[in-house]
């Protein structure tokens, strides 16, 4: 994974903004964001809202109930009228059937005629009598009290006979009505005696007795439905739009939410005042919780200045302890590039000057650090880019070599910077020296220089594993650091070094590996 840091030697400057990149303590989020008008609308003026629901679902039930009801009521009615209708045929039947025998006994077809004309003449029901005398082993019709054709007899007529037993049907169709067959004959039966009551007037009546039935009942459950939705909007309607609607404007917290009114039956009453005291507690937890994280926050920064005093203290023993070492160090230098000067080889000796020139500069740092304890004021000077890269890839070349790592500088036009080279190759020397610890052996890293605009840049790019989800929430944050004795300032004080120079670094999406982006002024542009 890649590292984000490199040891240096001021901890104090890099670290001044520990307190706006590092994590603080929040406040505990009790409440969603805060609710719109539309969320509110949803509570108070829903198109199908319980009061409309409630009144709907009860006129649909008091119409099923009350049409079924009354359907069955009328069923009822109906099948007793149809039994009293049965009974009377059955008595009007008998008492007729007396009346022919008594006018005739032996079957006088005369006399028989002249009762049943005499019979319909005062009868006021609707029913129609035919007398059928037995002639030959047949049924022979010879009377009937109404005005058409005399209707031949039915094969139930001749069942009757034979059975000397009186036989009901009811007849449907387009003339429904009761069928009543009585054998005629005291001692021997000579005829049957057929009487139909016609039930058409109970069917109309019954009809528009149903359709009146049907129109009370809708109206009555109309009726129901509409006294149900006002009594539900007033006694759940109100108060449940209520409490919805001070819940919805307590999304943004309880701070300036309003407290539920208390109003409707009981039940609504006693929810109110339970939401209520739940607003309040939950305004104490949440004062609470901000007192709480603000105390952490202070503890936090008091933490970081500790820290801070302690970086401070310890870098400044560690530059005084490093001050005289690097002196001398750099005393024999000069001695030993003095003693090369004279040999035909160069290279010894461009390789001591490389030497002495990042000696110096390592001392340098340390003096800044001693005297005001930050990095060295900027000594801007116009410089190529590329030979800072270059100077900077010999340097590491046996880090480079140790690590298995190819590095390479792509050639480029010239471009020139204003700039400070010793702080642009302390922000190479972190870029490279993150780059070794992260890539494997027969990886490359590459240094290109360019110009974008009115800046100059040298981008660092490498075919390593690129960055982790860590080193990616952490990035430029310092004391961060993935690596088991790493410090997590590389990245943090080399944005702070380009700043410095009036320029930047930025990180660069790449397909492979990391990018990071050196801007700087060009020359002239500082």
């Amino acid at each position: 994974m890649r590292d984000t840091n490199v040891m240096e030697l001021d901890l104090a400057t890099a670290s001044s903004d520990d307190s706006a990149a590092s994590g603080r303590p929040s406040i505990p989020v009790f409440y969603e964001p805060a609710g719109t008008a539309e969320s509110d609308a949803e509570w108070v003026g829903q198109p199908m809202g319980l009061p409309r629901r409630l009144a709907l679902l009860t006129a649909v039930m008091a119409v099923l109930l009350v049409l079924g009801a009354t359907e069955i009521a009328l069923s009822w009615s109906a099948r007793t009228r149809l039994e009293d209708f049965r009974l009377e045929s059955v008595a009007l039947a008998n008492t007729l059937a007396s009346l022919l025998q008594r006018a005739a006994p032996t079957g006088n077809a005369e006399s028989l005629t002249q009762s049943i004309e005499g019979w319909a003449r005062h009868r006021i029901t609707e029913s129609q009598a035919t007398v059928y005398l037995a002639r030959g082993g047949a049924l022979v019709p010879i009377a009937s009290s109404g005005n058409g054709p005399i209707r031949p007899p039915d094969p139930d007529a001749h069942t009757t006979l034979a059975r000397r037993s009186t036989g009901v049907r009811l007849l449907a169709g387009p003339d429904p009505g009761w069928q009543v067959l009585v054998p005629l004959g005291a001692t021997r039966s000579y005829g049957v005696l057929e009487v139909r009551v016609s039930t058409r007037r109970l069917q109309d009546w019954a009809r528009v007795e149903r359709q009146r039935a049907y129109l009370l009942a809708l109206l009555s459950a109309l009726l129901v439905a509409l006294g149900v939705a006002v009594l539900t909007a007033r006694w759940v309607g109100r108060p449940l739009a209520a409490i919805g609607s001070a819940m919805a404007r307590a999304h943004g917290g309880t701070k300036g939410s309003p407290p539920a009114p208390e109003i409707g039956p009981p039940e609504f009453r006693e929810l109110a005042r339970r939401y209520n005291r739940l607003r309040e507690a939950l305004t104490a937890r949440e004062q609470e919780s901000a007192a709480r994280a603000m105390l952490l926050s202070l503890e936090e920064r008091a933490r970081g200045f500790d820290r801070i005093a302690l970086v401070h203290e310890t870098a400044a023993a560690f530059a005084h302890e490093i001050g005289t070492p690097l002196n001398t160090m750099s005393g024999h230098l000069q001695l030993l590039r003095d003693d090369l000067a004279g040999q035909p080889d160069e290279a010894p000796v461009d390789r001591v000057r490389l030497l002495l020139a990042q000696v110096d500069r390592v001392a340098g740092i340390v003096r800044a650090a001693l005297q005001r304890g930050t990095w060295p004021r900027p000594y801007v000077q116009r410089i190529e880019l590329g030979e800072i890269a270059s100077r900077m890839l010999r340097f590491l070349e046996p880090s480079f070599g140790d690590a298995g790592v190819t590095a390479r500088l792509l050639p480029s036009p010239s471009v020139f910077a204003s700039c400070d080279p010793a702080l642009v190759e302390q922000i190479l020397l972190n870029l490279l020296k993150n780059a070794i610890e992260a890539l494997s052996p027969g990886n490359s890293v590459g240094v290109v220089s360019g110009r974008e605009e009115s800046a100059a840049f040298l981008d660092i790019f490498d075919d390593g594993p690129g960055l982790g989800p860590e080193a990616e929430a952490n990035l430029f944050r310092p004391f961060s650091s993935t690596k088991v004795h790493g410090t997590g300032l590389g990245l943090a004080v080399s944005l702070q070094l380009a700043r410095m120079l009036g320029g930047d670094l930025v990180r660069v999406p790449s397909p492979r590996g990391v990018r990071w982006r050196l801007t700087l002024p060009e020359s002239g542009r500082m």
